[in-house]
């Protein structure tokens, strides 16, 4: 029988290519959850660097702004730039690994550990699901939720407003047991994927998440 240490050596093994961290600082206090990095988190080293950061962005700060938010906030951090605005925000992946093979570009990689992440697309594209009849299955979304339970930690006792993104980052949050008692949580926010924060029908709870960062 496999066991969740199993799983956690993958991830371990992964991780030492194939990793992004959170970005928080003593200052994130409006914190975005996410699903995963993919290829431009992994060449930036910060979550959000690509099409979907961008949409955040725009939608956050203005048409003009169309820099991908991770690269905003890393620019921000890294040359002290101190944007009041900016120090607010903090970027949480549920999982620090890419949850999709594509974004290993070592096709030696994507061979040795396919059954893997096979594993991992399945309870990607599974959010209607809590529980599998596979349970290997089961296992790995439990070491999932274990590792982003440490993600969340640190946060335990901040004062802060919580926007799980996208149906994924909801799913786990959900099952997640680490909650704040002074957490403010912003729900049914969509993943900015797809342009899709633009969208009328997300209008309102778009208009809801940047009141709660402006006010």
């Amino acid at each position: 029988m496999i066991s969740k240490d199993y799983y956690h050596q993958i991830i371990d093994k992964l991780s030492i290519n194939f990793s992004v961290n959170s970005l928080l600082t003593q200052q994130s206090d409006f914190i975005f959850i996410l699903e995963s990095p993919h290829v431009q988190e992994l060449k930036h080293g910060v979550p959000v660097a690509g099409t979907s950061g961008g949409t955040m962005s725009k939608n956050l700060f203005g048409e003009q702004f169309n820099k991908p938010l991770g690269l905003l906030l890393k620019k921000n951090l890294e040359e002290t730039k101190n944007r009041p605005t900016l120090n607010r925000i903090g970027l949480v992946n549920v999982s620090n690994i890419p949850m999709q093979k594509a974004a290993y570009h070592d096709k030696n990689i994507q061979k040795e550990y396919a059954p893997f992440f096979e594993m991992l697309e399945a309870i990607r594209t599974s959010n209607q699901k809590d529980t599998y009849k596979d349970e290997e299955l089961n296992l790995l979304q439990h070491v999932l939720i274990e590792r982003f339970n440490d993600h969340l930690k640190p946060i335990i006792n901040r004062k802060c407003t919580i926007i799980p993104c996208g149906k994924f980052a909801q799913k786990f949050f959900r099952l997640a047991n680490v909650k704040g008692e002074n957490w403010n949580i912003i729900d049914d926010v969509p993943h900015p994927s797809y342009n899709s924060w633009s969208r009328e029908r997300y209008a309102a709870v778009i208009q809801k998440v940047k009141d709660a960062l402006y006010n």
